[in-house]
């Protein structure tokens, strides 16, 4: 099936109103004019090569603009981009080998680049007119990206997402975030994961501003306030961690924020009461659900904000499917009364995994479910339907450790933690004691908390650990309280903000 490009709304804007404002960029604002004049000048330079089956266009990200013009130039030529940023030495070029990419597009003037083949350098200094009509119509199976799981869960493999899913997924983001003329959204994420698709193109294809600044991260309010942002997506972890900012602080969201979208993990209940002390009424909360090879978002709910169904007795909802999106609860034949497995189908599905049918076969299957034969994405994810249809989450199949033969989730313990007062960060992980396996935690303990974070041993921090164990066995069995609980000044974390659990445990112990 042919389907026009999903960019033609943007250059549709473009033509109309060249001189309204698409994206700030750490001060410097770009037109939507100027900025798909940039767009057509990659489409340009990538358009031009033999049709056919065609290796993804690498592009250099910086977060910045550019990274922008360029995935949207990309997208515009019909073909598939795969994003790079600099990392370990070499590990830009063995990821372009294994795609076997030909091409690269350089969004800075400066610089080491990884080696391929061509060198694609878009003049950045020259506007140029829109000539550009519309993008390139697709195939709604041709990739459209290729991104590298975040490796949270096992190695990372590179998912190839066809056009069709963007076509599929981005009318309900639209639609789920409120997105319009008047929107001004924070780009957050650097656009080597796909968050941040989920911040410029609801952005752009409606009329809005994106917004870029170095210093979001480090300083939140400031952008947040300065920016007049309206609509910002933050990971779960940085979210709690943000809201405690703000409880420690004595200050409020800043006035002009309307939306904030929330994902990457599951919201704990201890998470959500934290932003109910916020006194954030007014600001609508939406948890958004997906992965790497779903297409940016599959499910949505509405956590707090005006007309809110909560609280949530059955537990925090990851949300309802989106329309385009079928999903099954699939008994583990273990726990056949327990959570299922969430298997996921639909127009949004990745094409599979690279050069990898191995491990394609063993994540995407050919059922029939009770509505007839589909293509399906099995999640590893444990859930259950509550009442309302909503869906529930209980962690992943990979977060469950046997602890003295008992089966034990992660998150249950981490969100046991979390409750704790001066716990402002938890992450827990199996850990080897001799010939056992144990459970041990890790915790950033909040500013107005006795014991400083120190990971050489400090009296303080060992006395309140012992403390919060204690604390735990009143809430938890006794094989859920972890062997040992240390405090530390930061959890580690995957490059698209999840907790990494793996890596904290290497970091600390």
């Amino acid at each position: 099936m042919t389907l026009p490009s999903v960019l033609d709304p943007f250059f549709a804007l473009a033509r109309a109103q060249p001189d309204r404002p698409a994206v700030v960029d750490n001060g410097v604002t770009v037109s939507y004019g100027r900025l798909a004049g940039w767009a057509e000048a990659v489409a340009e330079l990538v358009a031009t090569r033999a049709p056919g089956p065609r290796p993804p266009v690498g592009i250099m990200v910086h977060h910045s603009v550019r990274d922008i013009a360029a995935v949207l130039g990309v997208l515009a030529a019909g073909r598939a981009f795969v994003p790079v940023a600099e990392g370990p030495e070499g590990h830009p070029d063995e990821a372009l080998r294994a795609l076997r990419c030909e091409e690269l597009v350089a969004t800075a003037d400066s610089g080491r680049l990884p080696a391929v083949p061509r060198v694609l350098r878009p003049n950045w200094s020259r506007p140029r007119p829109l000539s550009r009509q519309a993008g390139e119509p697709v195939r709604a199976e041709d990739p459209a990206y290729v991104l590298f799981t975040s490796g949270s869960t096992g190695a990372p493999k590179a998912a190839a997402v066809p056009h069709g899913a963007l076509h599929a997924v981005l009318p309900h983001l639209i639609e789920r975030y409120g997105a319009g003329p008047a929107t001004v959204a924070l780009n957050f994420h650097r656009a080597d994961g796909d968050t941040c698709l989920e911040e410029i193109l609801p952005t752009l294809l409606s009329g809005g501003l994106v917004i870029l600044d170095e210093e979001a991260e480090t300083d939140l309010d400031r952008v947040l306030t300065d920016h007049e942002v309206t609509l910002v997506n933050l990971p779960v972890d940085y979210w709690h961690i943000y809201n405690g900012h703000l409880l420690e602080t004595g200050r409020k969201l800043p006035d002009r924020v309307e939306t904030v979208v929330v994902g990457g993990e599951g919201v704990r209940p201890d998470m959500l009461e934290r932003w109910d002390r916020l006194g954030a009424g007014h600001v609508r909360l939406l948890n958004t659900y997906g992965s790497t090879e779903t297409a940016l978002v599959t499910h949505t709910a509405v956590l707090a904000g005006p007309d809110t169904a909560g609280p949530f007795p059955e537990g925090v909802p990851i949300g309802r499917p989106l329309p385009s999106v079928r999903q099954a609860v699939v008994p583990r034949t273990d726990t056949p009364d327990g959570p299922g497995e969430l298997w996921v189908a639909g127009p949004q599905l990745a094409t599979g995994y690279l050069d990898d049918p191995e491990r394609t076969a063993a994540c995407f299957t050919e059922a029939d479910l009770g509505d007839g034969p589909a293509r399906w994405y099995r999640t590893g994810d444990l859930v259950h339907e509550a009442t309302d249809g909503s869906l529930v989450f209980h962690g992943r199949l990979d977060h469950q450790v046997k602890i003295r033969s008992h089966r034990v989730d992660l998150l249950d313990v981490e969100e046991a933690l979390g409750r704790l007062p001066g716990v402002t960060a938890v992450a827990a992980a199996p850990h080897a004691k001799g010939e056992h396996t144990v459970l041990v935690a890790f915790v950033v303990l909040g500013a107005d908390t006795t014991a400083a974070a120190d990971t050489d041993g400090n009296a303080e921090a060992s006395a309140t650990a012992d403390e919060l164990r204690e604390r735990l066995r009143s809430v938890l069995p006794e094989h859920c309280v972890p062997d040992r609980i240390i405090a530390v000044p930061a959890l580690a974390h995957t490059r698209t903000g999840k907790v990494d659990r793996t890596a904290t445990r290497e970091r600390y112990l």
